[in-house]
């Protein structure tokens, strides 16, 4: 069997690192070049509290990443999973239950193929009346051409789906059941629709930076070499690739352009500014809201627990006074059932996102996997870069890690 060389220990790498110890890989090694392995999925500590920066969660019982994990002792705290949106209306604002998407006023659900490639092209695909607030909004969160973004950018703003109010959703329904793409960019709230998939989620029982220190634990004990503080140049990574090696790259793509001759694509960097409070919510918890108003900076509110405390992360456009944001989460939350005290804050952070693709980015990614497949074949196992979903980067990853161990797929379900 191969050895397995993982570049990068966020999540990914660590996932990697146990899927290929299942395979039957036993020579195995994580280069982080941070202090301890977790990546963006490792939350801050302080007093005792964890202080995410995010909404990140795992799905029920069925969620393979879910399943790999607890196959390593990881045990999960499931919860009711609970959202909302806050959108524009005619009249005010529209608080949308069970659905965190967009919902704003439309007589009509007719979409047209969108004209190109561009996150402009795909809203333009909509009516004009859902069309307008959308491209306000994506103007507001992102502060860049929506020319040069991809299409798919729409996921991580969660603006793929909107729920045209107004219209008939027994018709829509229908109309979604029957044409791919009006089910692709239009939504009815799950419960108005009798939609069970996600109704039940899970945390990391004792939080995220808990579980990471299982993984680090347990991978130690599965004798997996984790090199923390490593900083492996990809020149030297790729010159250093034996032919009993398989190389995955479970960090950023970056630097491997340059490596392999390929033009680094123009990147479309923002930064968000996160805000946390200790709190008093009588409401659900865990609980999200997203906001499409285009106003305020808040682009979105998650209330969670931990240590027995409920707290409150606001994720911010822009930084934002204490006054105002504290006026801008009422005004949020104020829709949805619950009451609402803020305390002291708790912690604040600036930071780049590199999470919006543009389209730029999408075709050197192409270029840059056709020309590692080129030199390496299967040995080198590119992370899933472009997929936002957790579990779809899951299962592309270890299909490709599989491929490069060299067994087939009846092996792979019996590993």
């Amino acid at each position: 069997m191969k050895s397995v060389k993982i570049i990068g220990g966020g999540l990914t790498g660590i996932l990697a690192a146990f899927e290929a110890h299942r395979l039957g890989a036993r020579r195995i090694s994580i280069h982080e070049r941070f202090d301890r392995l977790g990546g963006i999925s490792l939350s801050d500590e302080r007093n005792g509290l964890e202080i995410r920066e995010g909404c990140i969660y795992f799905g029920g019982a069925d969620d393979p990443l879910r399943r790999l994990l607890e196959t390593q002792g990881q045990r999960f705290v499931e919860f009711e999973n609970r959202f909302g949106s806050v959108s524009p209306g005619e009249d005010g604002l529209v608080y949308t239950e069970d659905f965190g998407g967009p919902a704003l006023p439309a007589d009509s659900f007719q979409v047209t193929p969108p004209a190109g490639d561009s996150l402009a092209d795909r809203i333009a695909a909509y009516p004009s009346e859902i069309a307008w607030p959308l491209m306000r909004y994506a103007r507001w969160h992102l502060g860049f051409d929506l020319e040069e973004a991809h299409g798919d950018a729409a996921i991580p703003m969660a603006i793929n789906r909107v729920v045209p109010l107004g219209v008939d959703f027994a018709a829509l329904a229908e109309a979604k059941h029957n044409d791919p793409l009006t089910n692709e960019l239009l939504a009815i709230p799950r419960r108005q629709w009798g939609r069970t998939a996600n109704l039940v989620c899970s945390l990391p029982e004792g939080g995220f930076p808990a579980m990471l220190r299982n993984c680090e634990q347990r991978l130690a004990a599965l004798g997996v070499s984790i090199h923390p503080e490593s900083l492996v140049p990809p020149r030297q990574a790729l010159a250093a690739m034996s032919d009993d090696e398989v190389l995955v790259w479970a960090g950023n793509p970056t630097p491997l352009f340059k490596a392999m001759g390929v033009p680094t694509p123009k990147l479309l960097p923002k930064s968000f500014a996160t805000y946390t409070f200790a709190a008093r919510w009588s409401g659900a918890c865990p609980f999200y809201v997203q906001n499409f108003t285009a106003e305020g900076a808040c682009f979105r509110i998650y209330v969670y627990e931990s240590a027995g405390q409920t707290l409150i992360t606001a994720e911010c456009v822009a930084e934002a006074g204490d006054a105002d944001l504290r006026a801008e989460i009422s005004r949020l939350l104020a829709g949805f059932e619950g009451e609402l005290q803020l305390g002291q804050m708790l912690a604040t952070s600036i930071k780049p996102r590199w999470i919006y693709h543009s389209i730029d980015a999408m075709q050197r990614l192409t270029q840059l996997r056709a020309a590692l497949a080129d030199r390496f074949g299967s040995a080198f196992v590119p992370a899933a870069w472009e997929p936002y979903a957790k579990a779809e980067k899951f299962a592309l990853v270890n299909a490709r890690l599989a491929a490069a161990l060299g067994l087939a797929t009846e092996q792979v379900a019996a590993a």
